[in-house]
């Protein structure tokens, strides 16, 4: 129920003040009835004094009258004869208006809630503390533009939301003053509605109520009863003129002697119909249930008869008629039909047999065929056929006329019943053919012989007859107009025998998409034509004003035409073609650069084209077709003309559409890219080849092959820059295909597509289905695709060339990878990214430049501080590293090496640096090449030397004590002093540190030697004695040795000496070595460099492999323990 806003809420009766106001009801002389202009309520005590039923308008305040006479009120008779008031709507029926303010200002909150909450996930940058240079204030810098944006954001999000509920509440004002003006009327509009519709209410119900005791009427109603015999039999219990049957109830019959008797019969009937019956050949379908003979007349009927008697010349009698079709009644046995029909086929039992009953019953069931079909076509005239069809009545036939309104002759079909007799009279050995149903089709005033119209008696339907008819009538006039039409034009006729709608002509000129469909309308059979459009109904028109088939097609022709002009020229304008003007190339210049006798042709300049060349459409008698064409320098000159040939399934054509002309375009671009490439090979004296790429239409029997687009074959020596020695990676061909402009029309999408061999493309699969590319894919028979991005106009071979180098590049560093075990983590044409080591560190090589090979590394990585020594390597400008593995063959391979090598001593040398937060001191790690680095402590003052040093198949990470091996003048700075002197713990300590071994390390007379997974627990137990003998407050030198002056008796030198010669031994032995042969080589593996298996340790060899006597061999059988011992390190 509608409802409006109450604006008065000072009390309930507020509503109804205001929806009464002054429209009082009124008497025949207009005057006031139910009161003055100020009366109160009646039922209420506020009420003043009235006179004569009518308050005065002068009224005080008390209710005193203030005028000196009261006009003469109506009096009770004028009451009493007035209508009821109309029942008024309450004041709780309606929404109030504070509920609207409620809820208005409860989502003004939540939209309030919301807007501080999306201001405050705008984020704003932290400003830093302190003021910065030059007197600028923190809020000049980047962050307060930065955060200025923000606040902006945040403004407009509170004013945006301020303005969206201002323009709530003022809709809210503007309803809150309307309903204050038209509360009066809106509520008695619906105090009027509402009363409405209660009336309308009653008078449903009242005629319901009438229809309810008429139909209840019927049950009750009873015969004129007989008073006199009632009063007669009520009084006496009989009556005398009533006669006495005083019949003898027979004795009732058992469920045996029932079924004996049903077996007798069936007995009885067989031997009668199989022995003394002569039955015609349209009553031996027959068969014998329940003591009764049923004959069955297929499509018709079936009849019950039976014998009472074994006299076999004794009369049949009718049972029972069940009829075979539909629509059909059922017969009930007993009504008056039942009992009428009965008799009448009693009679024929009687007088003629079954014969005689067959012939009755099939005359009556065909003329009763007859009268459903009358029915139903009178029902088809009153409905959806009106004014379209026309019953005749004729004794036992039915004509109907279709198409009443077309122009021409007239159209029926007749339906009757045929004796079926030969014209010649003659009688068949089968006997007297029987009547039947018959139909005859007359098309525009002539009968159609031979029509074999197969209609279906069974299942009577008028509407399914007519539509069998027309359809046939549909189907012979689009197979007249698809004659008429030219062979050069697409024509498709679907015809169908049952449903006229189907019954189309498909005409087609061109494209699929300019295509009519001819069709007639069942009921009016007007023709029409689809899709509609202006320019098919004007054809429409014509067509509907009695035209002959050829004269049909004619304006089919000239419709098709026109409406493939305008779809191309609409799609064109659509894409922003610019048209060529006609005035520099006109139809006549086209025609004869063409050769073609044209209709029609529009040239067009597309977006990103360049005025030297043109996209032409021409329409002849065949359709439309496309073409690229050169223009002159002057503009009004065709250098050059080539078809855009489509060679498509059943010569069928594209649809004309954005999408078709702009993929035509792009065949179009794939010429001129392929043109502009050939004539850059002509230049270089190169070879290539355009070909067509085909492609299969569908799976069949016989393959039809159509071609897709142009590839362009360049050969692989062509692009590639190989090495003498490298084996080629890249089959000999690559195909370019070309993928149209990209989308702002400036560079054109081209794709490449090769094969590698199989030797590569195993682990290139592997790399690409690890890391997939946007602008290159790989699958795993090796074929590959490259996206290239060239200028319009110019040649690929320059992008191709280059991105072919960054996918050789890529393949070689991931198998180098492979080969050492790294993990690959992404990876692109441009950079890869890997993962090396047990507790894996990550790092990645960019290819982005095409001299600069860089790479990239985090800071927490352990191989940061010699970040720049690997890029350096990386791009094989470090002549003198050494050559560690003999495989290594570029740059990469070599930085992948050195990053086996040197990761477990770089990563114990980034845990001790970063163990004491701030100390870089003690110990201080200098990296002098990427093979050697320095250890120098300040407390105590201590300097060691780490180098790689190969020994046959391993490689090992010498740790040499600066303090023994070398001169004192060839000592770091901390202790080339003369004569410095450690600490005596230290000393002791690392004597005995020296004399130890661990799990893959072990010592030496002046340090330690260990292998590439020993390294980090080597340096951690010397950095552990180092540190162990840290003096407290600082370190504090000991006094320096005294120099004892020579002498004459030459004793042993002392302990310093010592060790100084022995280091210069080592020193001269390691120069030798160095120059008398080349270093070893290994392979690594593991971390370490190996060619064959080796024991990790060797307690009782050197590290060049001698054997150490008895003699040299200390406690232990541990090297240097021997104050004789030498330590060759090769």
């Amino acid at each position: 129920m509608p409802g409006i806003l109450m604006m008065n809420h000072s009390g309930p009766d507020a509503a109804a003040a205001l929806r009464d106001g002054e429209n009082k009801k009124r008497d025949h002389d207009g005057k006031l009835i139910n009161g003055g202009w100020n009366d109160a309520r009646r039922d209420t005590p506020a009420a003043g004094p009235v006179a004569n039923g009518t308050l005065s308008k002068d009224a005080g305040p008390n209710g005193a009258s203030m005028a000196v006479t009261a006009p003469a009120g109506p009096s009770q008779d004028q009451y009493s004869q007035l209508p009821p008031d109309i029942a008024r709507i309450p004041t709780e029926a309606y929404n109030p208006l504070s509920t609207l303010l409620l809820r208005m200002s409860q989502e003004c909150y939540n939209g309030l809630t919301d807007t501080l909450q999306n201001m405050a996930d705008i984020p704003i940058t932290q400003q830093t503390n302190g003021v910065v240079p030059n007197g600028l204030g923190s809020h000049n810098t980047a962050n307060s533009q930065e955060n200025a944006k923000a606040n902006m954001q945040k403004k407009l999000l509170l004013m945006k939301f301020a303005q969206d509920q201002r323009a709530k509440f003022i809709k809210l004002l503007v309803l809150t003053e309307w309903g204050k003006k038209a509360a009066v009327d809106v509520s008695k509009l619906i105090d009027l509605y509402a009363w409405t519709k209660e009336q309308s209410a009653h008078m449903e119900a009242a005629d319901y109520a009438l229809e309810s005791i008429r139909i209840h009427a019927n049950d009750i109603k009873e015969n004129n009863p007989d008073i006199t015999t009632a009063l007669e039999i009520l009084s006496t219990g009989k009556a005398s003129w009533m006669p006495s049957l005083d019949y003898i109830p027979p004795d009732p019959i058992s469920s045996e002697q029932a079924l004996k008797l049903l077996r007798y019969m069936n007995t009885s009937l067989s031997i009668r119909l199989n022995l003394h019956e002569t039955l015609p050949r349209h009553l031996r379908n027959w068969r014998i249930q329940s003591g009764r003979a049923t004959f069955i007349i297929d499509n018709e009927l079936e009849f019950d008869v039976i014998s009472f008697v074994e006299d076999t010349s004794d009369q049949w009698f009718f049972i029972d008629l069940r009829l075979l079709f539909s629509p059909a009644p059922t017969i009930t046995v007993g009504s008056r039909f039942f009992i009428h029909l009965k008799d009448q086929a009693d009679f024929h039992l009687r007088e003629k047999g079954l014969s005689g009953l067959f012939d009755f019953l099939h005359n009556f069931v065909l003329t009763h065929k007859i009268t459903v079909l009358r029915s139903q076509a009178l029902g088809l005239v009153r409905s959806g056929w009106a004014g379209s069809l026309k019953v005749e009545p004729v004794h036992r036939e039915l004509v109907v006329q279709y198409w009443t309104n077309r122009p021409g002759k007239k159209n029926w079909i007749e339906i009757g019943i045929s004796n079926n007799k030969p014209k010649n009279g003659k009688v068949s050995w089968r006997g007297p053919p029987i009547p039947s149903l018959t139909a005859r089709w007359f098309r525009e005033g002539k009968e159609v012989k031979n029509a074999n119209l197969s209609l279906d008696w069974k299942k009577l339907s008028m509407e399914q007859i007519l539509k069998h008819i027309i359809a046939r009538h549909t189907g012979d006039i689009l197979r007249s107009t698809q004659e008429s039409l030219t062979s050069k034009i697409a024509v498709h006729a679907r015809l169908s025998e049952t449903e006229p709608t189907d019954c189309t002509l498909e005409v087609n000129l061109g494209t699929q998409s300019n295509a009519m469909t001819l069709s007639v309308e069942p009921v009016t059979g007007s023709y029409i034509l689809q899709p509609a459009t202006a320019l098919s109904a004007r054809a429409e028109f014509s067509i509907n004003q009695g035209r002959e088939p050829a004269q049909i097609g004619n304006i089919l022709t000239q419709t098709l035409a026109q409406t493939l002009w305008n779809l191309v020229q609409r799609s064109a304008q659509q894409l922003g073609w610019q048209p060529v003007a006609r005035q520099s190339l006109n139809l006549q210049m086209v025609k004869a650069a063409l050769k073609m006798d044209i209709l029609q042709c529009a040239l067009y300049w597309p977006r990103g084209w360049s005025p030297s060349w043109a996209f032409a459409t021409v329409i002849d008698s065949s359709g439309e077709s496309w073409w690229v064409l050169e223009i002159g320098a002057t503009g009004n000159t065709i250098e050059y003309a080539e078809q855009i040939k489509l060679d498509r399934p059943g010569s069928s054509s594209l649809a004309i559409n954005r999408d078709t002309l702009a993929s035509l375009e792009r065949v179009a671009i794939q010429l001129l890219s392929f043109r502009v490439t050939a004539r850059q090979l002509e230049k270089e004296k190169k070879s290539c080849t355009l070909r067509y790429e085909f492609g299969q239409t569908r799976p069949s029997a016989e393959l039809q092959q159509i071609a897709r687009r142009w590839v362009l074959y360049l050969q692989t020596p062509d692009l590639l820059v190989t090495k003498p020695a490298e084996q080629p990676w890249l089959e000999p061909n690559i195909a370019i295909t070309c993928e149209g402009l990209r989308a702002h029309g400036q560079n054109v999408w081209h794709i490449a597509a090769g094969r590698m061999v199989k030797a590569v493309a195993a682990d290139m699969h592997k790399l690409m289905a690890a890391s997939p590319q946007s602008s290159f894919s790989f699958s795993e028979d090796g074929r590959f695709r490259i996206l290239l991005s060239t200028p319009f106009g110019q040649d690929i071979l320059g992008e191709l060339r280059a991105r072919l180098r960054d996918v050789n590049r890529l393949r070689s560093f991931a198998t180098t990878l492979q080969k050492r075990q790294m993990r690959l983590g992404s990876s692109s044409l441009q950079r890869v990214q890997f993962q090396y080591g047990p507790s894996p560190h990550t790092a990645a090589v960019n290819f982005s430049t095409e001299k600069e090979i860089t790479v990239e590394l985090s800071s927490n990585n352990p191989h940061y501080r010699v970040h720049k020594l690997l890029t350096e390597i990386a791009n094989d400008r470090m002549p003198s590293l050494s050559t560690i593995d003999p495989s290594d063959a570029s740059g990469l391979d070599r930085l992948c090496t050195t990053l086996i090598l040197t990761r477990s001593l770089l990563k114990v040398l980034h845990e001790i640096e970063i163990r004491t937060p701030g100390n870089v001191r003690n110990p201080a790690i200098h990296v002098h090449s990427i093979f050697k680095y320095r250890l120098t402590y300040e407390n105590p003052v201590c300097t060691f030397d780490i180098r790689l040093q190969p020994k046959d198949d391993k490689v090992y990470w010498l740790i040499e004590d600066d303090f023994r091996t070398r001169p004192m003048d060839m000592r770091p700075t901390p202790e080339r002093g003369q004569g410095h002197r450690r600490l005596d713990s230290l000393m002791a300590k690392l004597k005995d540190l020296f004399s130890s071994k661990g799990e893959g390390w072990f010592g030496t007379r002046s340090g330690l030697v260990a292998e590439l997974d020993g390294v980090p627990d080597a340096l951690r137990r010397l950095d552990e004695v180092v540190l162990g003998c840290k003096m407290e407050g600082g370190y504090q030198a000991p006094p320096p040795l005294e120099q004892v002056a020579p002498s004459g008796n030459h004793g042993p030198p002392n302990g310093v000496q010592q060790v100084n010669q022995q280091a210069r031994m080592l020193h001269q032995q390691q120069l030798q070595q160095q120059q008398g042969r080349p270093q070893q080589q290994a392979q690594p593996g593991h971390g370490q460099i190996r060619k064959q298996p080796q024991q990790n340790q060797r307690p009782q060899t050197q590290p060049n492999g001698r054997h150490l006597s008895a003699s040299q061999q200390g406690r232990g059988g541990r090297p240097g323990q021997s104050n004789q011992d030498v330590i060759e390190i090769d």
